[in-house]
């Protein structure tokens, strides 16, 4: 069907190439410039013929025979498209020049009306012979197909542009190609998606070979694989950089598939960042508010204004919630640590902002899609030389979920000792006890072990206290029991431990363990230390320390 079609097509643009050039071999006062428009008109009649001679030996011919025929015969085709274009842009420049080209007109207009369906045709006709390389292929097999298949796409993409070259030409002769525009459109997109998938399945096989070289480094053909296959996620990129130029010169939006392309670009190596979409971006976004302040004028200045009336009422909004739900929260019975109100409260916040300005730049014409897209590309470029600092960030997340600790608690994390006096996502501020300020990441702190000292309500105080040898035990026992007893902020529940614990070298030592409240360990442990000492004097209760003999020798009596 696809050979009968454009079979037909080449009998009509034959047809109407004949009866040109016979019209334009009687117009003598046109003189030499319109012999160029017939010569043209020549070639294009002898690509016509060849294309009925390489037409009708491809139906016949079969196997391998047929294959270059028809590969031969879609070259033939696009020459056609660009002879056609030729002649047309021709009739064009002789028109402008003044000389009388009615019939020459009429000519290139039916060239026009049936290059656009021509043209269509062809590029169904190769997109259906891009596919992608079957499974299990070596990589020498799999670099031969990759290279047809990057030649179809060439191809492929010279009927595209030949045929957008053919739209805009029949618009300067008034011909309607509404609908062949709009067909185009969604052949386009098609390709593009087409590409697009051909290019996530070559990142994903690059990603599989790279771990298998990883794995089996000594893998000659998986490292072979590997390279093939980075240069399959190359091209493919550049192919879709190229169809994306042709969809932005048509007014389609391209933003999905540009992430893309950068994306595959960054994940194979860092060296292959291209920053040629940020720049265009950039480029339409400023070229869209020049244009807007030439022509815009008062309508512009209303829009600025209207811009900063916006932008200031989004802050009196985000303001006024902050404290509408900062009042919510401190009344509201959920058990939301510091750090997770603070959050809550500024997201809110900062939404509020964003969506205040994002609305404010539509209301002067700058349109969000580019300026969207071109913040995602920043922030994945920005995020992957912000490697540590995001580690930080999710290991905030991870304290904020878990919640460890709090604001005023004391700790021991990351090798520091004190006051949890400010949280955030990147880190954490401790007072120490010394009342030094420190700073420590939130990585440092999650990756180690976090000793929440004031997490429970009770606590339990450890000493220990030596007698001699010499004293008596059971009283020992019983002035540290009425010590412990007699102090207001010890607890009854749980009971105090006091126990004989060990024969040491030069005393007998006891442990004594009350429990009291979080808030009045070192209170405790003071005035229990403090009291012990004064107890025992009172009582003869020695407190035995180490002693040493020392021996003198006299040489001379030796």
């Amino acid at each position: 069907m696809i050979f009968k079609a454009i079979k037909t097509l080449i009998f009509i643009t034959t047809i109407t190439s004949i009866v040109s050039l016979t019209f334009s071999t009687s117009i003598v006062a046109n003189g030499q410039s319109l012999e160029v428009l017939d010569q043209l008109l020549g070639k294009i009649e002898r690509k016509n013929k060849a294309i009925r001679d390489v037409e009708d030996r491809a139906i016949e011919a079969e196997g391998i025979l047929k294959e270059a025929l028809e590969a031969r015969l879609d070259k033939a085709w696009l020459g056609l498209l660009e002879e056609n274009l030729t002649f047309v842009e021709s009739v064009i420049e002789q028109e402008k020049s003044g000389a009388n080209v009615d019939m020459y007109r009429n000519q290139a207009i039916e060239i026009l009306k049936s290059q656009n369906k021509i043209a269509d045709t062809i590029a169904k006709r190769l997109f259906s012979q891009i596919k992608l390389p079957e499974a299990d292929l070596s990589a020498v097999d799999l670099a031969a197909v990759q290279t047809e298949m990057l030649g179809l796409l060439d191809s492929l993409d010279l009927s595209y542009g030949l045929h957008i070259q053919s739209l805009v030409i029949s618009r300067h002769f008034k011909v309607d190609v509404a609908e062949e525009e709009n067909l185009l459109k969604k052949n386009i997109t098609e390709s593009a998606a087409n590409r697009a998938i051909f290019l996530e399945m070559a990142m994903q096989d690059a990603k599989a070979f790279s771990a298998s070289v990883s794995a089996v480094p000594d893998d000659k053909e998986s490292k072979a694989m590997l390279t093939v296959s980075k240069n399959r996620v190359r091209e493919l990129a550049d192919k879709l950089n190229e169809l994306l130029v042709m969809m932005d010169d048509l007014g389609m939006d391209t933003s999905d598939y540009q992430s893309l392309a950068i994306s595959a670009t960054g994940q194979i190596t860092t060296d292959l960042f291209d920053f040629g979409v940020v720049v265009k971006l950039l480029k339409e976004w400023s070229q869209s508010l020049l244009h807007a302040t030439l022509e815009g004028g008062p309508d512009l200045i209303f829009k600025l204004l209207l811009l900063i009336i916006i932008i200031y009422v989004s802050f009196k909004i985000a303001i006024l919630t902050q404290r509408v739900i900062e009042k919510a929260l401190m009344e509201s019975h959920l058990q939301l640590s510091e750090l997770l109100r603070r959050m809550v409260i500024s997201i809110v916040r900062n939404v509020i902002i964003v969506v205040g300005v994002l609305i404010a730049l539509s209301q002067i014409g700058i349109s969000l899609g580019p300026l969207l897209a071109g913040l995602g590309v920043v922030g994945f470029i920005i995020g992957f030389a912000l490697q540590d600092t995001l580690s930080n960030f999710a290991a905030g997340m991870m304290i904020l979920i878990y919640r460890p600790f709090d604001v005023g608690d004391l700790i021991d994390a990351g090798g520091i000792s004190g006051k949890v006096s400010h949280m955030s996502l990147v880190n954490t501020t401790i007072l120490t006890l010394d009342n030094q300020t420190i700073l420590i990441p939130n990585n440092k702190i999650w990756g180690d072990v976090i000793k929440n000292v004031t997490a429970q309500t009770i606590r339990r105080v450890d000493m220990m206290f030596g007698i001699s040898y010499s004293d008596d035990i059971p009283k020992t026992e019983r002035i540290l029991q009425e010590i412990i007893d007699s102090h207001e902020k010890t607890l009854a529940e749980p009971e105090p431990t006091i126990r004989l614990h060990e024969l040491a070298d030069s005393s007998v030592n006891f442990v004594v363990r009350p429990w009291v409240n979080k808030d009045d360990y070192w209170d405790v442990y003071w005035d229990i230390t403090r009291s012990v000492k004064m107890r025992f004097d009172e009582e003869g209760i020695s407190i035995p320390f180490p002693q040493r003999d020392v021996h003198v020798y006299n040489q001379s009596s030796l």
